[in-house]
């Protein structure tokens, strides 16, 4: 085999005599790989040779028989950075070299990499108005426009549009490609600057949602500068502004390919929950109305705000007393007044419908006080509404009780895979705002605070389900319970019956079967009480009551 001696021939410019060796070699061995590659080569340079002397359609003769040999040149490695082989980046260098206009789209190429952008861009664009770019031409003209794009900041809309449109038409552009991909970076940032003029839904869907590489779903770490830090994927930052441009339009309605790609950036980055948010409203939107149901749970339990509970019952279409519930439990969240208006509205009416005229007439009041301050229109909803209770009505004075335990049923719903924790009352009294508050207790000694209206009032015994908020604990649910089910779950509690002493300076303080009791804990109890007590062990071994339970 004479592979090496056709290469030096060819390399000294013995292009006849390669070829003759080439072709014997290749005769005798039809499946040998080395003599198909000592083939190729050397019509490789015989093409080039061919279109020196300005022989291009020999030279496309000698391109399409290396294209055959491709085949039976055996497995070639990827060159760095390219999918494609050095056989057949060869190859297409080849065929671009033979294209008309080549030396043109080649200087327009490297001006723009290299200096002005706007007479290589014009250049470009005539020809492919003119359908006079070959297909082989495209990638190269697809990077002079993205040049033209990235680097003309200030570029008008319509000449964005139009340049994007050229781009577009490229049908020899790869996709995926790092080309693409950039493109798709100067539209988002063209978005951004252009707004409602610049439709970037439409744009997205014609770029073509399953073109992303793998490199496109990777967040960026920059872990030294001003902010360092992880930053969004291009994947996450296009997905979440094609959804803010739906917004802006006020059309949030998704292609079937656009919800294939939400769904999967959904399961890639469980992190982003307001893409999850959206991807659940779309789901309940499409029909698939359960899995919307089961999704949206789960968000107002890790996001709580009261847009999503807000959305939550919009989706309870089928159960009324829980929508009921679910717009209770918004009402009850911090928001300002200019966010809840239509809430009290919407309130007002399943409260009406339940019969509860006076709790909604007082909703449709701060419906009409709160858009009467903002300067805003009334809906119809609320004149058709008006007119449905009795003019004799007379509207409760507010409905926070209402709210806080109508909502017990959405929240514990929402709650339902948190389990439940036993705890007592130990105490109920009133802030410095006056509003009744109560302190409760639970098996392991942990205590937290909560409003007095969230409580059953016959008992004070209780079932909980709260939330760890870095060092605070965040009450979720409450639920009765008996003292017969709580207090067996308090292992270091105590019963017994209460001797009341007197120390220095007149300050109290007991015991309890020989437990200490401290004086703050004795308010309202005497010498011979029976009480019971949650106790810990102090450094000194001895036991010391931490609440009266």
């Amino acid at each position: 085999m004479s592979f090496k001696q056709v290469n030096e021939l060819r390399k000294n410019g013995q292009l006849p005599e390669a070829y003759e060796m080439a072709m014997s070699d290749l005769n005798q061995a039809p499946e040998d790989a080395w003599a198909a590659r000592a083939l190729f080569w050397t019509l490789h340079d015989m093409a080039y040779s061919e279109l020196q002397r300005g022989y291009a359609n020999e030279a496309g003769v000698l391109a399409e028989r290396m294209g055959q040999l491709l085949p039976r040149m055996g497995e070639q490695q990827p060159e760095a950075g390219d999918e494609r082989s050095l056989p057949d980046r060869a190859l297409a260098r080849l065929i671009r070299h033979m294209q008309p206009f080549y030396a043109d789209v080649k200087a327009a190429y490297h001006e723009a990499r290299t200096g002005d952008t706007i007479a290589p861009y014009d250049f470009v664009a005539q020809l492919i108005t003119d359908h006079q770019l070959t297909e082989p031409l495209h990638e190269r003209a697809g990077w002079i426009i993205w040049h033209h794009l990235w680097q003309q900041q200030h570029v008008p809309c319509i000449e964005a549009r139009h340049a994007l449109a050229h781009y577009m038409s490229l049908t020899g552009v790869s996709r995926p490609s790092v080309l693409h991909s950039r493109i798709l970076v100067v539209a988002l940032r063209l978005s951004k600057r252009f707004g409602k003029e610049f439709d970037f839904s439409k744009f997205l869907d014609m770029w073509g949602e399953s073109n992303f590489m793998p490199e496109d779903w990777q967040r960026k770490e920059r872990k030294q500068g001003r902010h360092p830090g992880s930053f969004p994927s291009l994947v996450e930052a296009a997905v979440a502004h094609y959804i803010n441009f739906k917004k802006l339009m006020r059309d949030m309605t998704y292609s079937g390919e656009f919800m294939q790609l939400l769904t999967q950036v959904v399961e890639r980055f469980p992190d982003k929950l307001e893409l999850k948010r959206y991807l659940s409203l779309a789901l309940f939107n499409r029909g698939d109305k359960e899995r919307a149901l089961n999704m949206h749970r789960q968000l107002a339990a890790s996001i709580g705000k009261y847009y999503v509970w807000h959305e939550l019952a919009g989706m309870l279409t089928h159960d009324l007393d829980m929508k009921t519930s679910a717009l209770c439990q918004t009402l009850t969240l911090k928001v300002s007044d200019n966010y809840t208006s239509e809430i009290h509205r919407e309130l007002g009416w399943e409260l009406a419908r339940e019969g509860n005229m006076p709790a909604a007439l007082c909703e449709l009041e701060i419906y009409r006080a709160t858009r009467e301050r903002y300067g805003w229109h009334k809906s119809w909803r609320y004149e058709q509404l008006r007119k449905r209770i009795p003019a004799d009505t007379v509207a409760t004075q507010n409905n926070r009780l209402l709210y806080a335990q109508r909502a017990q049923a959405i929240v514990g719903w929402v709650y339902q895979d948190v389990p439940q924790v036993p705890a007592v009352v130990v105490a109920r009294f009133n802030d410095k705002q006056g509003h009744p508050l109560a302190k409760l207790v639970m098996p392991d000694g942990k205590s937290l605070f909560a409003r007095v209206s969230k409580l059953p009032q016959d008992t004070a015994y209780v079932y909980l389900r709260v939330q760890a908020e870095g060092d605070k604990l965040r009450l979720l649910t409450v639920d009765p319970a008996q003292r017969d089910d709580v207090l067996p779950a308090f292992g270091d509690a105590v019963t017994g019956e209460l001797k009341v002493l007197q120390g220095q300076g007149g300050k109290q303080y007991g015991f309890v079967e020989g437990c200490f009791v401290p004086g703050q804990l004795l308010q309202g109890r005497a010498t011979g009480d029976t009480i019971t007590i949650l106790t810990e062990i102090q450094p000194d071994g001895r036991r010391r009551a931490i609440a009266v339970i």
